[in-house]
């Protein structure tokens, strides 16, 4: 902090005012000379009258010391600054190994939700395609589409190479067989057998068949 006292000295040692006021006001030169004022040395005269009174040997004295503890303030420590560096230098390594082993784990997270995330899509679908043939009583009956093969699909395996009455009587006795725990009962099992006894007889020559 500039004091008058010290801008005296300052001005004693051969520094103009124009430096002086740059070096501790660079940004606020009125506040400068407001100081001045207030101090009694804006007036050139004033301040050759307050130089004269000073004593020479403290203008040399503590000019010296000022010089002395700016010199040593403005000197570098090697040593700290090295240390510094190496300190900062230790953390930005580990820092940067922190960030590796980061991304990595994050990488290793998307995989993995991708994976469940599709299984899930997965898994949805099936649901639906299940509710489908569930919530449709007309193309795909509940009791005809409960297993993991739907009634239908098993009747065109089991008469591949089948025409006619034969194709016709073993699809019907699938049929009922198929359905009979959940939905007619002992009545489809009756439905069965009697079309199971009309392709006994139609392969043994014998055109009748009982319901009983």
């Amino acid at each position: 902090m500039l004091t008058r006292e010290k801008y005296l000295q300052l001005r004693a040692d051969g520094q103009s005012r124009t430096h002086i006021q740059r070096n501790y006001f660079g940004s606020n030169p009125n506040k400068f000379y407001a100081l001045l004022s207030e101090w009694g040395l804006k007036e050139k005269d004033a301040e050759d009258r307050a130089l004269d009174m000073m004593p020479t040997e403290k203008k040399s004295t503590e000019l010296l010391r000022e010089k002395l503890v700016s010199e040593i303030a403005q000197e570098p420590d090697s040593e700290r600054d090295a240390a510094k560096i190496k300190q900062l230098q230790a953390e930005i390594a580990k820092l940067r190994n922190e960030i590796k082993a980061h991304i990595k784990e994050r990488e290793g997270e998307r995989a993995e939700n991708a994976r469940l995330l599709k299984e899930l899509e997965e898994k949805q679908k099936l649901i639906e395609s299940l509710e489908r043939k569930t919530d449709d009583p007309v193309n795909h009956p509940a009791h005809y589409t409960a297993g993991s093969i739907e009634c239908i699909d098993a009747i065109f395996a089991a008469t591949t190479g089948l025409s006619g009455g034969q194709a016709y009587s073993t699809g019907a006795a699938i049929k009922y067989l198929w359905r009979w725990s959940r939905k007619g009962g002992v009545e489809d099992l009756r439905k069965a057998r009697w079309y199971i006894y009309r392709l006994i007889a139609e392969l043994e020559g014998n055109g009748n068949a009982s319901r009983t």
